[in-house]
Order: C-alpha cells, then sequence, then structure tokens
C-alpha cells in the first residue's frame, strides 16, 4: 500500500518554514506547503494525505471554519493548537491527534514538538491506513465471558482512540466514561466509529450489551452498568454529579466492580483529579483486573497516580502495551 504523504497547512508562513525544514532534517518529506482553505479544496488525492494543520487562536470564528473543513471534508489530519480547549473540540471533529504548540515557543520547546509531531505522523499513518484496507463491518451477535470498563479525562480522547484503534473486532463489550460535555460525546464516538474496527456508540439508556461494540458514555448523563437475567444493560441517568464530573469514573466503575466483577478488565487513564480511584479498587477486590496508564505516557498523570497509590492498579504499564495487556487478560 503507498505511503501517505504529508501536507502542511497554516496561514502563518512561519510556521510552515520552519516545520518543513525541521522534519526534512528527520527524513520526513513534505509534498507542499498551503497557506488557504481554498488550495486544499483544489487539491488532488487528499485522502492519500496526512494533513498537518496549524489552528489560529485569535479568531475563534475562523477557528471553527478550519477544524469544521477538515472535518466535512473527511480528511486525515493531525490539529496543532494552541489550547487544549482547541485541540479537544478537533478531537471531536475528526482529527487523527493533536498537539499543543503555543504562538511563540523557544527553541527547545519547538524541538520538542517536532519529536512529538514525528511520532503523531507515525501513528496517523498506521491508523489511515487501517481504514483504507478495512472491508465493510458485520454484526456478530455472540455470548461474551468479560467486558472491558475503561476511565479517562484530560488527554483522555486520543488515548482512548489510540487503544481502540489497535484492537480487532472480535473483543468483548467496551464500556467508557471521558470527563466530556454534553454534544461531544456522540461526535467523538461517531469519528471513533469510522476508525475502529469494532462498532463504536454513545451509549443509550437501556443499550443491551453486545460483543463487538464500544458505548461512550453520553456527556452531562452518568452511565452504569446493570443486569437483567443474564443480560447486561446500560443505564443513563441525569443525577448530582460525582468528584465534579457527570459522567463520573467512579460511578461506572462501581456499577461494574457489584454487577460484573470479577468478569471484568479495568482500565484507568490519563486524567486530572482522582475519579475513577476507588471504583476501580472495588473491581481490584471484586476480582476483576486492573490496568493504570503509567507516568511517561500520561498527558496528566493524576487519576492512574490517585488509584494506585491506594492500591487499585495491578499493573501500571504504557499506553502502548495497554491494548495487549488487556487482551490478555480477557
Amino acid at each position: 500500500m503507498q505511503e501517505l504523504s504529508i501536507v502542511l497547512f497554516s496561514e502563518s508562513a512561519q510556521f510552515l518554514n520552519i516545520t518543513k525544514r525541521s522534519l526534512e532534517i528527520y527524513k520526513i518529506s513534505i509534498e507542499k506547503c498551503i497557506n488557504n482553505l481554498d488550495m486544499v479544496k483544489r487539491y488532488t488525492n487528499k485522502k492519500n494525505k496526512i494533513f498537518i494543520v496549524q489552528i489560529p487562536s485569535k479568531n475563534k470564528e475562523r477557528t471553527n471554519d478550519i477544524i469544521s473543513f477538515f472535518h466535512e471534508q473527511k480528511l486525515n489530519w493531525i490539529c496543532v493548537g494552541e489550547s487544549s480547549t482547541t485541540n479537544f473540540f478537533a478531537m471531536t471533529k475528526g482529527a487523527m491527534a493533536n498537539i499543543i504548540l503555543k504562538q511563540t515557543p523557544t527553541n527547545t520547546e519547538y524541538k520538542v514538538f517536532i519529536k512529538n509531531l514525528i511520532n503523531k505522523i507515525n501513528q496517523s499513518r498506521e491508523i489511515a491506513n487501517i481504514i483504507r484496507s478495512r472491508t465493510k463491518k458485520q454484526r456478530v451477535d455472540k455470548a461474551f465471558d468479560k467486558i472491558i470498563a475503561i476511565g479517562a479525562s484530560t488527554g483522555g480522547t486520543e488515548a482512548v482512540q489510540s487503544i481502540l484503534t489497535t484492537l480487532d473486532e472480535n473483543i468483548p463489550p467496551i464500556v467508557i466514561v471521558i470527563h466530556m460535555p454534553p454534544g461531544f460525546t456522540r461526535m467523538y464516538a461517531n469519528r471513533l466509529n469510522e476508525l475502529c474496527k469494532m462498532y463504536v456508540k454513545e451509549a443509550e439508556d437501556g443499550d443491551v450489551l453486545k460483543y463487538g461494540v464500544v458505548y461512550i458514555a453520553p456527556g452531562g448523563y452518568h452511565m452504569r452498568v446493570l443486569k437483567r437475567g443474564k443480560q447486561f444493560y446500560i443505564s443513563c441517568r441525569q443525577e448530582v454529579k460525582v468528584n465534579g464530573h457527570m459522567p463520573s469514573v467512579d460511578v461506572l466503575f462501581e456499577s461494574v466492580a457489584q454487577n460484573v466483577a470479577p468478569k471484568v478488565v479495568s482500565v484507568i487513564l490519563t486524567g486530572m483529579g482522582n475519579d475513577g480511584a476507588l471504583g476501580i479498587l472495588s473491581i481490584k477486590n471484586k476480582g476483576g483486573f486492573t490496568i493504570g496508564q503509567n507516568k511517561e505516557s500520561c498527558v496528566v498523570y493524576g487519576m492512574p497516580k490517585a488509584a494506585n497509590e491506594i492500591g487499585g492498579v495491578l499493573v501500571q504499564a504504557h499506553l502502548e502495551d495497554i491494548p495487549k495487556i488487556m487482551m490478555d487478560n480477557i
């Protein structure tokens, strides 16, 4: 399969010039530098490219226009924004990865940015090739013995995407809470459904857990896994925030501990605060297998740290190693 080429887009000539020269030092060739959207619209074979897109921060309307354009065109793109808010919005709108780069970085900060960008390019190429080679999804009504429960916050959108895009469609149900506001979770789930082999959806109250399906907790609702007879199903309710969040990871994990454990693999990923720590401890105490993302691969080593400090984590692992550990314990 032909390797995807790299195109730089920015309305800043300085960003285009410096980034192009910097990437070429590391043998990353740039096919083209583009400084306006009209040129992107005319550009041929856009599906065979990965666009590195710098997002302006001072003009919110322009920011939304650029992000919406790359989303609507269904292009492969990496967002380079100045804030986590901008990058979070870009991820819900289809960005394959994101990197924060402030407006006036130091030389050292720019070198770190370039090395991170190269990693994102390589990861995005792998994801894009999976998408290009993927056949049409087929629903399989198959029994499952375990479920996977994941919780995340800051940096979680990309961490979850990194995990799910490496998994095969033959997986037990996965239930996920990420601290996201209402409206964004559906867009995020729809984007993951395009990228992943399995079905990904925003969870709905009453959903019955099915093999090969991923359920993302809707923003503004607590999500629980409950049991009725031999079936597991999802409850989504608007209630009081827990640990300052709705959805809350603790709410999901406590329900899993009560109704599913020990037949569960639970993962706590990057995030600020301690949401999920007590819940994953409950899962471990009931015999479930628990994994925490390690400090080195976290955007914010808060939630996994809190879980580990109270004894809720059996294994701490780098983000890249988590999918294999999960599947080895299913």
